[in-house]
């Protein structure tokens, strides 16, 4: 009754999204690969309007991983294994290809915040206090808080933050050295990471989803929302992890024995 009654529960329109999603990861690392990596002139990858894209579908990617956190029973857990997979990244492209080693990439920035999320639970008794279902509000009015946030710093790493003329130049001494620390949370430094999504303003669009995930999941959402009503992108999004971490090798696979043929 229990596997049932969760099964009814799930939301399985962000499963058919994270599928979308992570369909275009594939399709970006792949131009990206063809681009950057085996030198194939690519014009619109780092064009205005395809970063907007880009940034779109990242944002979407962290802004859902938020809302999950309202579903894991273990958000400590669960950030501190995503942590050591993007450690293991890390090691591994820096090994392999040192000129596209990721310090700090998406996985990162989704184990980080999943952890200080997770904390948060235990240490400050989140659930029980601050997002009580009778305080809902609160969730509502800190999800614009954040997404107020997250759009306010999109600018850090170049040195500023704010909107429009109201921007504020950010204190120099912030920027140019080779601190890990700085580089994570967003300000320019001298180091460089293959995919970078440091904390400030990222990890706002991450927490905005937290609040409102409390939202998807005590209401009565409409009943469309449960259906399954595209069984081959839900089971791509409930697998978004491990096509993660595959789709690359598999990609330099294919590019590799599609030059051995051509010879």
């Amino acid at each position: 009754m229990d596997s049932l009654m969760e099964k009814r529960k799930r939301i399985y329109l962000l499963d058919i999204i994270r599928g979308i999603l992570i369909i275009y990861v594939v399709y970006y690392h792949f131009m990206y690969d063809l681009n950057d990596i085996l030198g194939h002139d690519i014009p619109y990858l780092y064009s205005d309007w395809f970063s907007t894209i880009r940034d779109c579908m990242s944002g979407s990617l962290i802004f859902i991983s938020g809302i999950s956190c309202n579903f894991s029973r273990n958000n400590l857990k669960r950030g501190v294994r995503t942590l050591l997979i993007a450690l293991m990244l890390s090691i591994v492209t820096f090994v392999v290809m040192p000129s596209q080693t990721i310090v700090f990439g998406i996985l990162h920035l989704l184990g980080t915040m999943m952890t200080l999320y997770g904390l948060g639970e235990c240490v400050v008794g989140v659930t029980a206090v601050v997002f009580d279902k009778k305080k809902m509000y609160v969730r509502i009015v800190l999800m614009v808080v954040f997404m107020f946030l997250f759009f306010a710093g999109r600018d850090i790493y170049y040195g500023r933050v704010g909107f429009g003329s109201a921007m504020v130049n950010m204190p120099a001494f912030l920027y140019g050295g080779k601190n890990y620390f700085l580089y994570i949370m967003g300000f320019w430094q001298q180091l460089f990471s293959a995919d970078y999504y440091p904390v400030i303003p990222w990890g706002f669009l991450f927490l905005a989803g937290a609040m409102i995930g409390y939202v998807f999941k005590c209401k009565n959402l409409p009943g469309f929302l449960y259906k399954n009503f595209c069984r081959p992108l839900a089971f791509i999004g409930r697998h978004t992890m491990i096509i993660y971490l595959v789709h690359q090798p598999l990609l330099f696979g294919i590019f590799m024995l599609v030059s051995a043929v051509k010879r």
